[in-house]
């Protein structure tokens, strides 16, 4: 064993395994049913004597913090407070728990959920699964169906923590790393702490950089699979931040809703992007261009209006632009959001819903909302050449997307042999490292017009 090595907890002995027993045995049946009975501090209590009896019968534990993903903006659509949502979800879940289990709401949208005395930590998955099905089948609130999106963090002992107090913040740390990344669960990871700590200190640098311009756009080609040639784009936010080095996309994002400069960050990316392809048309290349939209974004009414200005300003044809979203970011208001399509789709610009297939409910958006075109996920590509289940899966998705009349895109495209396949089973546009990773405006420009 290596000093960085978990100490080795001893196989307890019988009567000391027995005491625990009895403790943790009198702590169910002091509430045998009364899974909310419990406050923070009793959670704290309840999450150190698991611990302590995971610890004497080689037992784990797992702590979830449960995120009713935009739960802040559902009194908005409803005319319902917050805490009327969280009371629903509450006397949602018994069903989903075992009679041993806790939970408390620990902030206005947040769940903790202890499980104690599990064989192992793939028991948290699987009761996470269930827990999300669970809820998010929606409430009926004043006679008003209100759907929420359940974003489960997990942390375990011993894996992740030794200690109750631990084992909230991990698990409260791995939440925001799954809303972050789109998820809709997430294990808590070491580097996890570390990124979160880097998170904190990160928002005042992106607000001067913002306001000083040193966010980048890079671009990646996408190329047309019937011809072999590029034809588009997708824009992609780059940030070098001082002291911190390159920060992710998912991260930039992240940080800007939480500050709430996610409307000035999207608008710096799609102006600074229209100005680009201008700039580029002048030359005598056309570049069509995809656009990322987060969830905030789709709640912003003034989305659609700052989205024409750009396109004047800059004397763009809409038709060359095209905005993604992903599947999970219209759930939780999907009126709204479909309002806000809608207004964006009678601009002219094109529709895409990105990393189709690892989402909510997805053959929903084909019918619901105004799409253009469909990005099938790298997780059904990347295997493409030699799954049978993946081959069935993308040839399925491409022909019902062409039935609705929309272009399909297959992203993380790395080899010839999975661009035939896709080629073979119909699909329009490919990106990926295959052709090129993205690109600085300068050096995209010129591999764009030896590829055009």
């Amino acid at each position: 064993m290596t000093d960085s090595d978990p100490p080795q907890q001893p196989i307890p002995s019988a009567p000391r395994l027995e005491t625990a027993m009895r403790t943790h045995e009198a702590a169910e049946a002091a509430a045998p049913h009364e899974h909310f009975s419990v406050t923070r501090q009793g959670l704290v209590a309840a999450i150190a004597n698991a611990i302590q009896f995971g610890r004497l019968s080689q037992r784990a534990v797992a702590l979830l913090m449960v995120q009713l993903v935009r739960s802040d903006k559902l009194e908005a659509v409803v005319g319902t407070p917050t805490l009327e949502i969280m009371k629903h979800a509450l006397r949602r879940l018994p069903g989903a728990l075992r009679a041993a289990d806790r939970a408390v709401a620990v902030s206005e949208d947040k769940i903790a959920i202890l499980l104690p005395n599990l064989k192992s930590a793939m028991q948290a998955r699987l009761a996470a699964g269930k827990i999300q099905r669970t809820l998010e089948q929606g409430f009926t609130v004043d006679g008003q169906k209100v759907l929420v999106r359940p974003v489960v963090g997990i942390a375990t002992y011993p894996e992740h923590a030794e200690l109750a107090e631990e084992l909230i913040v991990h698990s409260d740390i791995a939440v925001g790393i799954a809303n972050q990344r789109d998820l809709a669960q997430h294990v808590f990871e070491a580097e996890d702490r570390r990124d979160s700590d880097i998170y904190l200190g990160l928002e005042a640098p992106l607000r001067e950089a913002l306001r000083t311009n040193q966010l980048e756009l890079h671009f990646q080609p996408q190329i047309d699979v019937a011809t072999g040639k590029a034809v588009s784009a997708e824009a992609l936010l780059r940030w070098n931040a001082p002291d911190f080095g390159m920060v992710s996309p998912a991260t930039v994002i992240r940080i800007a809703e939480a500050s709430g400069i996610v409307g000035a960050v999207t608008a710096w990316v799609i102006n600074t992007a229209l100005r680009q392809q201008a700039d580029w048309l002048k030359r005598g290349l056309l570049v069509k261009l995809s656009l990322n939209l987060s969830t905030l974004n789709l709640t912003d009414v003034e989305l659609p209006d700052a989205v024409q200005q750009a396109l004047g300003t800059w004397n763009t044809e809409p038709s060359t632009i095209t905005f993604e979203i992903t599947e999970s970011a219209t759930v939780s208001d999907s009126v709204r959001s479909a309002e806000i399509l809608v207004r964006l789709k009678e601009l002219g610009v094109k529709l895409a819903i990105d990393d189709f297939g690892t989402g909510y409910s997805s053959l929903s958006y084909l019918k619901n909302f105004p799409l253009d075109e469909l990005k099938i996920d790298r997780l059904f590509i990347q295997q493409l050449k030699s799954s049978v289940a993946d081959q069935k899966i993308v040839k399925s998705v491409i022909a019902l997307s062409h039935d609705f009349g929309m272009k399909v895109v297959a992203e993380g495209v790395e080899d010839d042999a999975t661009f035939r396949e896709l080629k073979k089973l119909g699909c329009d546009l490919v990106q990926g490292y295959a052709y090129s990773p993205a690109l600085a405006p300068s050096t995209f420009i010129d591999w764009f017009q030896k590829h055009c």
